[in-house]
């Protein structure tokens, strides 16, 4: 009542929201909702006089079938008490009857008298047609019927007379059963032939015996009849024992049905089941006892090539309440249930449990395309819903194997790479490279391949995540490893083991081969990730890809250091006194050619070029930078020649790896500031705007420097031209999207 009066509050409050609405809408308000009240209690008086007219009828309906009732007793009762007094209404009525019990006696006990004398000719002809049935299951069985009614009437009689025997002396039960001694033997065989048959199905509609089949059914089918009719008066004669009369044989009902309950279609339904465990057994033991899980799992498909024969030829043959083909289907999944957890309770390995997590979804797959049959209906679910963990206990391997065979590859490659008691390897190709690289994209490629072949999008995802992991700890390593190295190299050279331009050269080229190796995945994979996964899976791939590109940059620039650790003391003597009378940059071009012709020949081509270009970068900006040194001097007009032989040695040596249309536009910085230095006084202004047309980042620092090199300018000259060149550098303005020259590359 509270919840409704909030309620209705509440939607009153939505509707009156204002003090005017008190006048305006409280009046319409109220018409609609009487006539809304008066049409719900017309619809609710509806519908309860129209239940109490159906209760009405329904008590009227009780009130005849009682009367009914009440009527067919008293009908009951007066046919009753008829019957008992007409016995008085014939003369000599008990002798009359008591003869002619006397003579029924007679008659049954004659009849009896000849089935005993014919039971084992009839025996012996029915067996006489059993026994060749008996010893082939694969043999035309159109006999077995015949064979079945005739010992079916035998089994009867011997039920019967067994039954009607029931209160007699014990000697004579005993040589009633020796008699039946043969029927109970030939009922034996019977139904053991006909559960060879049922332990035999599939087998007979392979080999075209369905009409056997159907004969077996036929003979279950009666079997579970005669049960029936006999459970039937069973049940009525303890139902209705009141209506039974001691001394009144008229009246009691028959002594029940003396026939023995067979539940041949409960024991049917055993047999398959055996003859299952049996196929299962079969198929599989040889794998069980070689603890061949995979191989366990390849030879399941007789699974589906059984349960497909089923429902094409056995289930044609069977009445639908036999739901033979759920069974089949049921019995096959269970059994593939309990085989499953017994390999999940093994110590399986990476290979193994990604076979199995793959076996489960292809067998659910197969079940519904093949057979229609949907996962819901296949109870118990397969591994119980354990696939996740599963699929953790997967990655803990590969983790740790990844991380085990990573560690020793690591362990190996950064022996040689400190020790260097070799030269390292050297490709048909000519380009140095060290084992490690190949074989860790071989074990990462492996595990990849493994899970992708296990067809789950997600699993494949968290491999590569792993490997991504791999990946990421080899550059951290090589990264750490090179800096070390490196900054031993460069501090004491003389202490540390030759070979590390080599074992660089190396390294950068392995990490190329690992992007492009990478790379590779990343265009292979990303199709058969889940789409929920792809992005995260391309961005680690992508990732790591950066990272080996990012340490073969790094040991590029480690080479360069090496390159120009060895000859920065000498741009520390350009332009000095030891400049004009040693050729000094000559000495450079040969360390340069020795680098390039025993080591850098060896490097990836496009390592080589960008080194290259890093190398001609960092000579043009050393040089400039020489230039300003404290003791340097541009001595005209002997600087000139100086500067002409340094640039030509220079350039035939970049020419021969660079096209010469590219190298002369890295050397025409040179040819400016060259001009700068050999410029006449009253044209330096012209030389300078071309220097900074070409070059807008040149700083005045550098340019003033330079002309206060000259032994020709003084100082008043030297003053008055820049303040020439600082009032045309003020008027000059320089494009903003200009880009970046070598100039603003330079560390003053």
């Amino acid at each position: 009542m509270e919840d409704a009066r909030e309620l209705a509050i509440a939607k009153l409050a939505g509707i009156l929201k204002h003090p005017d609405d008190l006048n305006t809408k409280v009046e319409p308000l109220v018409r609609k909702l009487t006539k809304e009240k008066a049409a719900m209690d017309a619809q609710l008086s509806s519908g309860v006089q129209s239940q109490l007219d159906h209760v009405q009828q329904g008590l009227e309906t009780l009130a005849i079938s009682t009367e009914s009732n009440n009527r067919i007793k008293d009908n009951m009762r007066r046919i009753d008490k008829l019957c008992s007094d007409t016995r008085y209404m014939i003369k000599d009525f008990p002798r009359i009857n008591k003869v002619s019990q006397i003579h029924k006696n007679f008659a049954a006990t004659q009849e009896k008298v000849k089935s005993f004398q014919a039971l084992y000719k009839r025996l012996n002809h029915i067996e006489s047609m059993f026994r060749p049935l008996e010893h082939d299951v694969f043999e035309p069985q159109s006999d077995l019927l015949y064979v079945h009614y005739h010992l079916f009437k035998l089994e009867e009689f011997r039920d019967e007379t067994m039954h009607q025997a029931r209160d007699s002396p014990h000697d004579v039960q005993i040589t009633l059963k020796t008699y039946f001694r043969k029927v109970d033997v030939l009922s034996d065989d019977f139904t053991k032939h006909l559960w060879q048959l049922t332990r035999h199905m599939l087998a007979l509609v392979e080999e075209g015996c369905g009409p056997t089949i159907v004969i077996l059914v036929k003979i279950l089918e009666c079997e579970e009849h005669a049960d029936d009719k006999a459970l039937a008066v069973r049940q009525a004669q303890a139902s209705h024992q009141d209506l039974q009369r001691d001394n009144d044989k008229k009246w009691r009902l028959a002594e029940g049905n003396p026939r023995t309950i067979k539940s041949y279609r409960v024991q049917f339904f055993e047999q398959l089941h055996q003859a299952i465990v049996e196929r299962f057994h079969e198929q599989l033991a040889p794998y069980q006892q070689a603890d061949d899980w995979v191989g366990i799992l390849d030879a399941t498909d007789f699974i589906f090539a059984d349960l497909e024969l089923v429902y094409d030829q056995i289930v044609p043959r069977f009445p639908k309440k036999y739901k033979i083909f759920p069974y089949y289907v049921l019995e096959y999944h269970r059994h593939t249930y309990e085989m499953l957890n017994r390999m999940v309770d093994q110590e399986l390995d990476a290979g193994s449990i990604l076979r199995l997590l793959r076996f489960v979804r292809d067998y659910y797959a197969t079940m519904s395309t093949r057979l229609g049959v949907t996962e819901e209906l296949l109870e118990p679910q397969l591994l119980d819903g354990q696939e996740q963990s599963l699929v953790d206990e997967y990655l803990k391997l590969v983790r740790t194997k990844l991380a085990e065979w990573t560690s020793n590859l690591m362990s190996t490659e950064s022996k040689d790479f400190v020790q260097r008691d070799k030269s390292p390897e050297e490709s048909t190709d000519g380009q140095y490279g060290m084992a490690g690289a190949v074989d860790m994209f071989q074990i990462i490629n492996q595990q990849i391949d493994v899970a992708a072949d296990a067809n789950q999008g997600m699993l494949l995802y968290l491999v590569v995540s792993e490997c991504s992991k791999v990946m990421k700890d080899s550059q951290t390593f090589w990264k750490k490893l090179l800096a070390t190295e490196l900054r031993k190299q460069l501090d004491q050279p003389e202490d540390v083991p030759i070979g590390f331009v080599e074992y660089t050269v190396a390294l950068a080229n392995d990490q190329v081969k690992c992007a492009d190796f990478a790379d590779a995945i990343l265009q292979r994979i990303i199709p058969l990730v889940e789409s929920r996964y792809k992005m995260q899976a391309d961005e680690k791939l992508s990732a790591a890809v950066e990272g080996y590109i990012h340490i073969a940059t790094t040991a590029r620039e480690a080479l360069l250091e090496v390159t120009f650790n060895d000859i920065r003391p000498v741009f520390n003597d350009l332009f000095t006194s030891r400049w004009y009378d040693q050729p000094l940059v000559p000495s450079v071009i040969e360390t340069f050619k020795d680098y390039f012709t025993r080591e850098f020949m060896h490097l990836n081509k496009q390592l080589f070029l960008k080194l290259l270009d890093d190398i001609l970068d960092r000579f043009m900006m050393l040089y400039l930078q020489s230039m300003r040194n404290r003791k340097s001097t541009f001595k005209v007009p002997a600087c000139l020649k100086k500067i002409e032989n340094d640039v030509t040695v220079s350039y035939k040596f970049f020419a021969k790896y660079i096209p010469e249309a590219q190298l002369g536009e890295r050397f025409d910085v040179l040819e400016q500031v060259y001009h700068l230095v050999t410029s006449e006084r009253h044209m330096v202004y012209v030389d300078y705007y071309s220097l900074r047309q070409a070059y807008p980042d040149v700083p005045l620092a550098f340019v003033e420097d330079v002309l206060s090199k000259r032994d020709d300018l003084d100082r008043s000259a030297l003053k008055e031209i820049m303040e020439g060149i600082k009032a045309k550098s003020r008027e000059y303005e320089p494009q903003a999207d200009a880009p970046p020259t070598i100039f603003s590359r330079i560390k003053w």
